[in-house]
This record gives C-alpha cells, sequence and structure tokens, in this order.
C-alpha cells in the first residue's frame, strides 16, 4: 500500500485553519448536542439523537472544508442491519461515516468520550456503546450488547485496528468485529478510508482542509460459514480495504 506524503512543515494558514476548526468546534457542538441530548429523554431507540449527530458530522466538515467523497452506497442495505468495518485513519473518520452513512448505526465508544458535553451526551442518548479495552471482561460485554444491538435492527461501525494509525498504514485487525459477526449473523461491510490522516494526524492537533474518501464494499455474508471461511474472514475484509485503499486516487 502507498504510504502518505510525508508532512510539509506546518505554516501560518494552517495554524488559522485550526483555531478556527477548534472555535467552530465550541460553537457548533452546543448547538447540535442540544436538541441531540434532549431527545434522548422522549425517543429511547437513539434514532433521533443520532439524526442530530449526523447533521453536527456534517457541519464540522463543510464548515471545515472537507469534502467528502462517498462511494459504493448501492452496497449499504437498507432494510437489514450490517456491521461497517473500517480502517482508521484520523480524528475525521467519524465525521465522514456519521455524516454519510445513510443509515441508522451505532458506535463503539470509549467509555470516558460519553462524559463530554454536548458531544458525549449526544453519544449517550443515541445509545452508543460504551468500551473499555483495557478490561478484557468489559470489553467482550461491550460485544454482546453490540450483538444485541444488530439483532434489533441497528447497523454497527467497528475500528478492528483499534486505534488511529500513526503513520497512514493499516494494522492488523483485532478479533472483535469477528465475533460481533459470527455471533450476530450480520454481514459485514468493509469500508476503506483515504484522506483522513492527511487531514488531522494521530497525536497532532494541526488542520488541513483536505478531501476524504469513504468507498464501501459489497458485503459479506457471515452466516452458515465453514470453520475455515471463519479463520480467513478477518483477513478477507483486510484485503478488500487495502484494495481499495491504493485504487483510490
Amino acid at each position: 500500500m502507498t504510504k502518505p506524503t510525508p508532512r510539509t512543515p506546518v505554516t501560518f494558514l494552517d495554524i488559522l485553519h485550526t483555531v478556527l476548526f477548534w472555535i467552530g468546534m465550541f460553537i457548533i457542538t452546543p448547538l447540535f448536542g442540544t436538541p441531540g441530548t434532549f431527545f434522548g429523554f422522549v425517543d429511547f431507540s437513539g434514532d433521533i439523537s443520532l439524526l442530530c449527530g449526523r447533521y453536527w458530522s456534517r457541519a464540522v466538515c463543510f464548515f471545515n472544508r472537507v469534502e467528502v467523497d462517498i462511494r459504493g452506497l448501492e452496497n449499504v442495505f437498507q432494510d437489514r442491519p450490517q456491521i461497517f468495518v473500517s480502517n482508521h485513519q484520523g480524528y475525521f473518520d467519524i465525521f465522514a461515516l456519521m455524516g454519510y452513512l445513510p443509515v441508522q448505526i451505532r458506535w463503539f465508544s470509549k467509555r470516558v468520550l460519553f462524559w463530554i458535553p454536548f458531544m458525549g451526551w449526544t453519544m449517550a442518548a443515541a445509545r452508543f456503546i460504551s468500551i473499555d479495552r483495557a478490561d478484557k471482561k468489559a470489553a467482550f460485554k461491550a460485544l454482546m450488547e453490540a450483538v444485541q444491538v444488530v439483532k434489533k435492527g441497528k447497523s454497527v461501525i467497528i475500528f478492528p485496528e483499534g486505534t488511529r494509525t500513526p503513520d497512514g498504514e493499516i494494522k492488523e485487525f483485532k478479533k472483535g468485529s469477528l465475533i460481533l459477526a459470527l455471533r450476530s449473523g450480520a454481514p459485514i461491510v468493509p469500508v476503506s478510508i483515504t484522506g483522513s490522516f492527511e487531514v488531522i494526524r494521530k497525536n497532532s492537533f494541526i488542520l488541513h482542509p483536505g478531501k476524504i474518501t469513504v468507498v464501501i464494499d459489497k458485503p459479506i455474508e457471515t452466516a452458515n460459514l465453514g470453520k475455515a471461511e471463519q479463520e480467513n474472514l478477518l483477513e478477507k475484509v483486510r484485503n478488500r480495504i487495502m484494495k481499495n485503499m491504493d485504487r483510490t486516487p
């Protein structure tokens, strides 16, 4: 896979974009987070709160001049839940997927994020799934909760690398997405993200406006797989994601 181009030195314009981004976040987040939190008390499904999150994500992209090009929407099921399995390039992956995937989705999120005013409150109202990766027992419990979410008709997004890439390269996949797929019987939809690494890199607060490309591949059915197929499933998904990343200009 082609490595991202090295980052050029930070310019005054980069700093200006970054300052405006963080100021905008403090303005936009309460604007959408207030109704998102409120609806959590009257709509226990979390669907309306998620819509607030969707428009919040689009607003963040729009006002920060981050274009999202999403391809393969015809591969998204509208009548059944699915598990979106995606690589994790950067901070803006969240905005790109939550803003532009046209289905009800639920996320795994770190427990501490739920305490962030407005954003975390809306996540809780949208019934996102709290996970503590440092506690294996708690992490498995969160996976089983996600299985029930899928069985109730909601789609789930998971980043099987576990965290954002530090160098732009896709890392090995952990088995959580495999367990979720096999226990729920839902199809896996491979998702490739490119460009997000250049917008904001891990361990950096500097924003660079740009373009994020999201490629949605054809679903892979997971029900009634043989043992060999189950063992090779994660690698099959990872290979598809990498292939689509290489094909993205």
